[in-house]
């Protein structure tokens, strides 16, 4: 493990720049994320799979979800190595390019009426080739902002970046219901379903205006001048660092899986199953995501006060806690009922543990491989990847029941909160009995301070 740099801290308008220019740049890829499970649960089955049932149909469209998830584990090492080796500034304006040309071509892709069978398999490779930009972007995104802040501000800062997963949804799930409102069905399925896609080049254009104003961070600005960047840097990672890459995998997994989950159940199990209206479903989850925002970067600034560990583990405890009444209050059908799920999910169990990872994470690894060593997390996409195919074959299984979706979100939360549990604290607060952080140092994984 390393242990935190006080990284010198930069001015107020410099440092806004640079967290609204992660901010964008992690909403422009959960943009692109969302859209695609609103998409593939809503449409896509009849737009690109139109030969196959409605339930087999839904779980093709889903399949393409998960081929980008698959791909983000190779994009984080591939980008991981290049903002490791030439700097973070020019891996993110790379990724958040990429990304946007991909995200856009699907808004112009003809579908399976005009293509036929190539119609699906453009879709897939298009899905793969976002899935390696959006690999690089997270990690990218998060130290721009660690390494310009010092560590007792850290968790508040990098809180903050994670906002862009809320605005990427409630951006995605606000034009995706503008457009299916104000059109007729035929026109929402002939044309108007490619207006938020293409509106991503918006996201891509704001992205790069920021990024390009933004400096080098100071940490790897030093290396670069030191000449110590690493030459296989995710190598070293994997020979010295097996710890904290085990630690990161197991946190994104009770993270980013129990975000799935829910997501999953609401869109396909309430909406097909239980006939909840699209719109009230997509409302929900808007309601949720809002206030996840405010909660977030309450759970960051606690974690600079306790440490990341304490806050992450609650926040895991929590969502496990509220799996099976989750479920219960999804069943009801009630519109109400619906929404105080959704919030508690992620106002609470979710946000204690995305609102610490950025922090968390990047302190586990020193600065000359952090993009390489926050990029292994996304290992944990290769199992969330198959979330949409198994929440299909499960409801399918069971009859239209999702209380084992509800057992698979506890097991995935424990997972989680284990993880945390091994870790050793990154973070001393400064009221606390243990020294002050001291600089970064290479540490082999199992070691103690």
């Amino acid at each position: 493990m390393a242990v935190p740099s006080k990284t010198a801290s930069v001015d107020g308008r410099s440092l806004c720049r640079v967290v609204v220019s992660s901010a964008v740049g992690t909403a422009m890829e959960w943009y692109d994320f969302f859209l695609y499970v609103a998409g593939g649960t809503l449409l896509f089955d009849k737009l690109f799979f139109p030969q196959l049932s409605h339930a087999v149909g839904t779980i093709a469209a889903l399949g393409t979800l998960a081929v980008g998830s698959l791909s983000k584990p190779l994009g984080g090492l591939l980008f991981g190595h290049i903002g490791d080796r030439v700097g973070r500034k020019a891996t993110l304006v790379m990724t958040l390019l990429i990304m946007g040309v991909a995200t856009t071509a699907v808004g112009l892709l003809p579908t399976a009426a005009v293509l036929g069978i190539w119609a699906p398999l453009l879709l897939i490779a298009l899905r793969f080739i976002q899935g390696l930009a959006a690999g690089g972007e997270w990690g990218g995104s998060v130290l721009l902002v660690a390494e310009h802040t010092p560590a007792d501000r850290r968790g508040f800062f990098t809180s903050m970046t994670q906002s862009g997963i809320a605005l990427g949804f409630l951006a995605a799930t606000g034009i995706f219901a503008l457009f299916s409102g104000v059109l007729t069905q035929h026109q929402f399925e002939t044309w108007g379903w490619r207006i938020p896609f293409l509106a991503s080049i918006l996201l891509v254009a704001l992205g790069l205006f920021m990024r390009l104003k933004i400096d080098e961070t100071p940490e790897f600005a030093a290396l670069q001048a030191q000449g110590k960047a690493e030459r296989a840097p995710i190598a070293e990672v994997l020979r010295d660092h097996r710890k904290s890459s085990l630690v990161t995998i197991g946190a994104r997994l009770g993270e980013s899986g129990f975000s799935s989950l829910v997501q999953l159940a609401v869109l396909v199990y309430g909406v097909d199953e239980l006939g909840i209206s699209p719109t009230v479903a997509l409302l929900a989850l808007m309601i949720g995501f809002g206030v996840e925002m405010i909660t977030m970067v309450a759970f960051g600034r606690l974690s600079d006060r306790i440490g990341r560990r304490p806050v992450y583990m609650a926040g895991a405890a929590s969502a496990a806690l509220l799996a099976f009444p989750l479920i219960w209050m999804l069943g009801t059908k009630d519109g109400v009922f619906l929404v105080l799920a959704v919030t508690l999910a992620f106002g609470i169990g979710h946000a204690g543990m995305i609102g610490v990872v950025p922090s968390f994470f990047t302190e586990l690894f020193p600065a000359k491989l952090r993009y390489s060593g926050m990029s292994v997390n996304l290992i944990s996409g290769g199992i969330t990847a198959v979330f949409p195919l198994a929440i299909s074959a499960l409801i399918l299984w069971s009859g239209g029941s999702l209380w084992p979706i509800a057992g698979l979100t506890v097991l995935i939360c424990l997972i989680g909160l284990a993880s945390a549990y091994w870790a050793d604290e990154t973070h001393r607060p400064a009221h606390a009995e243990t020294p002050a952080a001291e600089p970064a140092t290479d540490v082999p994984a199992g070691s103690t301070r």
